[in-house]
């Protein structure tokens, strides 16, 4: 199984529905640079194989909740608190 697949199943495992958005960010390290480019400093970044992968759905209570496949564990909140 893929991870998009995994992230999928979990997703529709733990809210009952499917995401209407699913994205990822790739990783990256700084080898020398950090916040250094936006000064027009010297930066050496490099991709890594690692990456963030979220899928989200919609509410309209306007509480958000979250769940991370990886610690196994969930959170939420209101937003209007």
């Amino acid at each position: 199984m893929s991870q998009t697949e995994a992230l999928l199943d979990a997703f529709s495992r733990a809210y009952d529905t499917r995401p209407s958005l699913l994205t990822r960010a790739p990783g990256r390290v700084n080898l020398i640079g950090e916040h250094t480019d936006y000064n027009e400093g010297f930066v050496f970044p490099a991709a890594i194989t690692y990456s963030v992968m979220l899928a989200a759905a919609p509410r309209k209570d306007r509480q958000v909740r979250l769940y991370s496949v990886n610690y196994d564990q969930g959170s939420s909140f209101h937003l209007d608190r």
